[in-house]
């Protein structure tokens, strides 16, 4: 082979690895970090868990208006929709943050997924009873959607003091 055909292979090969060590670190660079995984979920549930109280405000009569409620349950819908492998990443458990996420999430994920995926029918229905402005009606469809996001922290949530 002559010396130019010998010099392109080189440089091909070089600019190659160079663009493979490019890509890994570009992708190392790009995966979260899991504290901050973490610190986003637990905002992600504030967002639900402020919805939830929005309209247990409205039900009891605590000085929040229907729309307060009606924005609540958007927000609770919102979040049910939202993908739980997005919300609930694998290596996010307990000892990562301040998570409260225990390991046996990620082992039974199955049941994860039955638990969440309660949850979008539920909110619906509160979505529906806070249209009707029924309140007893509003109070029952809180009732199951907190019930239905409770069945998972029972499980999966190692217990506030």
């Amino acid at each position: 082979m002559s010396n130019r055909v010998v010099n392109v292979l080189a440089a091909a090969s070089v600019a190659g690895l160079m663009f493979a060590l490019f890509g890994m670190s570009a992708q190392s660079a790009g995966a979260a970090d899991p504290a901050e995984q973490v610190k986003d979920r637990q905002q992600t549930m504030k967002k639900m868990g402020g919805g939830m109280g929005a309209v247990a405000k409205f039900v009891k009569n605590e000085g929040a208006t229907a729309e307060d409620a009606a924005k609540g349950a958007e927000a609770v819908l919102a979040v049910s929709k939202m993908d739980p492998k997005k919300i609930f990443p694998e290596g996010t458990a307990v000892g990562v943050a301040d998570s409260a996420a225990k390991p046996e999430l990620w082992k039974n994920w199955g049941e994860v997924q039955k638990y969440w995926g309660a949850v979008e029918p539920a909110a619906e229905k509160l979505e529906a009873a806070l249209k009707s402005g029924d309140r007893a009606q509003i109070a029952q469809a809180l009732g199951a959607t907190s019930k239905a996001c409770g069945s998972c922290h029972e499980d999966f949530r190692v217990k506030k003091n």
